[in-house]
């Protein structure tokens, strides 16, 4: 039933803090609890729409200056719009220093990920990036990147963390990612805001978009079936001297010394064609509080 559907998808975002617009509840419309693929049309945003100011008018939701939230929660809207303010001038940091990813060897990808594309920017957040590697050469690239933020002072490390990069996630080539397929993770990869070669962050989510969208099946929308991919001259001219013997060798040897030094726990994934690193991740007790509300 589509009430019960808009209802469960403003109790989802409420367990993040975060009041939807009509839209944002339509492209994040969690499926039924069958996890059924059935994607809406277009004109179907209006039925959605219609259904919000009925709930509206029953007083099951509350809007505020077109957000939809909770009843008695106005004060995540004015929370909202404040972080507004706050990401505005981050997006400028992020333009800023970004775009020279593109020029760094085996960097094949970019995307703003976390709290600032979800809409939940926070004075004292940091910057969440997932990075989208070569094949091969993952360890040469994260080196790479960690070393230019950590040159310019802005990479996320100890208690430095407010409007600093978090280089959390890095994935060699547009994989299609088996583990920890949940409703938490389906909304962090269907969010992800590509920033540097965008043919392969579409591509990433393209891959997993099956399984996406049992969880929200509107996300995607009119989704391209391929991008066409244009390698920055600069980081292929870079690229020649490592693309060799002596770059696979210099790969394993930042393998062979980094793996030993990384913590074994839960929500850290170290593997070949991945380094996944979210320790304090919220996605076990926000999704069990989901289905308990259920």
């Amino acid at each position: 039933m589509l009430e019960n559907r808009i209802l469960g998808t403003i109790k989802f975002f409420d367990f993040q803090n975060l009041p939807l617009t009509g839209f944002e509840v339509f492209s994040y419309l969690i499926s039924d609890n069958k996890f059924e693929q059935e994607v809406f049309k277009p004109d179907q945003l209006e039925e959605v729409l219609k259904n919000l100011d009925l709930l509206v008018a029953e007083e099951k939701l509350s809007e505020h200056y077109g957000y939809y939230f909770l009843p008695g929660k106005q004060s995540l809207v004015n929370d909202r719009l404040r972080g507004h303010l706050f990401g505005i001038i981050r997006e400028r940091r992020i333009r800023r220093y970004v775009k020279f990813l593109k020029f760094i060897p085996f960097v094949r990808g970019v995307a703003l990920s976390g709290s600032q594309a979800l809409g939940l920017e926070k004075s004292d957040s940091d910057i969440d990036l997932l990075i989208i590697t070569q094949p091969g050469f993952l360890w040469t690239a994260r080196t790479l990147v960690t070393g230019f933020f950590q040159i310019l002072g802005l990479r996320r490390h100890g208690s430095y963390i407010a409007n600093r990069f978090c280089l959390n996630h890095y994935i060699s080539g547009p994989k299609l990612l088996t583990d920890g397929q949940n409703l938490y993770t389906a909304l962090e990869y269907a969010k992800l805001r590509p920033l540097v070669y965008e043919e392969s962050i579409r591509g990433f989510q393209l891959v997993n978009k099956p399984w996406i969208q049992k969880y929200f099946a509107n996300v995607f929308g009119h989704f391209p079936k391929s991008y066409d991919y244009r390698q920055s001259p600069v980081q292929r001219f870079l690229e020649l001297a490592l693309n060799n013997r002596f770059g696979l060798w210099f790969e394993a040897r930042l393998s062979a010394l980094e793996l030993p030094r990384i913590r074994q726990e839960k929500y850290i994934v170290v593997r070949d064609d991945e380094l996944s690193f979210h320790p304090h991740s919220k996605a076990e007790s926000l999704i069990k509080q989901f289905n308990q509300e259920e």
